[in-house]
């Protein structure tokens, strides 16, 4: 069990304060993880979930550290923020809050790191976005979780979200995820698979899904799910590696027919959290079915060179600079560590906020 008062976050947060309608954020600083004055009870984000957020993975290799697609991040932080009419910070105070907090954070050991940025309004009255007071913070933690293969449960009943939020990440839409968790839990499964109305594959809670399915590596379209930075990655390694990935409407009953002529279709998801990961049971009702188990050597390729773009992205080859260009550099330290920082670097890259 966990303790009550245990602490999942890393101590220190960066944040940043926009205060009126047509303001922007000023320079984020460090403070300690507890909201304190920065908002009220009656928030807006309290009362009516006006809350979006990101969730990204910093990887460290001493003295420098490399945010990952942190554009393609922020690019869908500004469209959740739009949805919810909340002004979202700069791409600039969003990479410095994240090089502070890291910067504050780090421990002298650890790798990697996962972060969430946070945009929230803070002030708050009886009807919803009165007060022009918003927030944005930058919290970080250890997340290590260690799976081999994974076990899902289908939700046929609950919805995931309502269409207009369901490919954004507002606060909200991760209630309904949480209460079917539980669900899961409680059947012996670790994640649940969301359906459409239709009967059509959707996500897993948090995570994008693939399939290998009768010949083809098949993915839901984008439209009504979120649009995963790690999957938009792992696309495009499978292509760039000569692999067709369909992007379709793809019918649950597809792999339950798969299933019943004991063509076991191979499944696996893809998230900044968890990476990527192959699901080794599917539950429909009351009855477990077991899945591949053995993961096709183009998906182990592509395993490998997710670890490379990211993990050991120091030695990153010149194939990846398009994904490179869309991610942040930074060091651990101050500027006088920049030559150290350049060391560690992939070629052509340098580490934004030195100086020659």
């Amino acid at each position: 069990m966990t303790p009550r008062n245990r602490n999942l976050w890393l101590p220190l947060v960066a944040v940043s304060e926009c205060i009126g309608d047509d303001a922007e954020y000023g320079p984020p600083a460090i403070t300690t993880n507890d909201v304190g004055a920065l908002a009220r009870f009656s928030a807006d984000a309290i009362q009516f979930g006006f809350s979006v957020f990101e969730g990204m993975r910093a990887y460290v290799a001493d003295p420098s550290f490399l945010v990952f697609r942190a554009r393609d991040h922020h690019e869908r932080l500004m469209a959740s923020c739009a949805a919810l009419e909340l002004p979202c910070p700069a791409y600039e105070v969003f990479v410095e809050a994240i090089e502070q907090v890291v910067r504050a954070n780090w421990d002298g050991g650890a790798t990697r790191l996962y972060l969430r940025p946070v945009v929230f309004s803070a002030g708050g009255d009886v009807m919803p976005q009165q007060d022009s007071r918003y927030i944005f913070v930058v919290l970080v933690k250890r997340f290590d979780p260690v799976l081999e293969g994974m076990s899902v449960l289908v939700e046929e009943t609950m919805p995931r979200t309502v269409p207009m939020f369901a490919a954004v990440k507002t606060a909200g839409n991760y209630t309904s995820s949480a209460l079917a968790m539980r669900k899961a839990r409680r059947a012996g499964c670790d994640t649940i698979l969301w359906l459409d109305g239709n009967g059509h594959i959707q996500e897993c809670t948090t995570m994008n899904v693939f399939l290998f399915l009768d010949g083809e590596i098949v993915t839901p379209k984008l439209g009504s799910i979120l649009p995963g930075v790690t999957r938009k990655t792992v696309i495009e390694l499978l292509t760039g590696s000569g692999e067709r990935v369909v992007e379709r409407d793809i019918r649950l009953s597809e792999v339950m027919d798969a299933l019943a002529r004991r063509k076991s279709p191979v499944m696996f998801t893809t998230s900044t959290a968890l990476g990527i990961q192959r699901v080794s049971r599917l539950r429909v009702g009351t009855e477990d079915h077991g899945l591949g188990d053995e993961m096709p050597s183009t998906l182990v390729r592509v395993g490998e060179r997710y670890s490379e773009l990211t993990e050991r992205f120091s030695t990153a080859g010149d194939e990846y600079a398009a994904m490179m260009a869309r991610s942040h550099f930074g060091y651990l330290s101050g500027p006088n560590r920049g030559h150290e920082a350049r060391n560690t670097l992939p070629k052509g890259i340098e580490p934004e906020g030195t100086t020659t």
